[in-house]
């Protein structure tokens, strides 16, 4: 079950999301290269709603996937 961990900007929006995997060390910045967000597992949010984490998560991965 992984852990997302919002990161706040000083107007309380999410700035960053951090995931940290069960069998990771420490957490990383959630990168749509790198991490899949699956809406169907259990996770847990931390530092801001669910909503405002998956919110980010969707915008990162669009701009993501219109770089290439």
């Amino acid at each position: 079950m992984p852990d997302y961990i919002a990161e706040l900007d000083e107007k309380q929006d999410v700035a960053a999301v951090w995931v940290k995997e069960k069998s990771a060390r420490a957490p990383r910045v959630f990168d749509p290269r790198k991490h899949i967000f699956d809406a169907n597992k259990d996770s847990v949010f931390l530092g801001a709603s669910e909503e405002k984490i998956m919110s980010w998560i969707a915008g990162i991965d669009r701009q993501c996937r219109m770089s290439r």
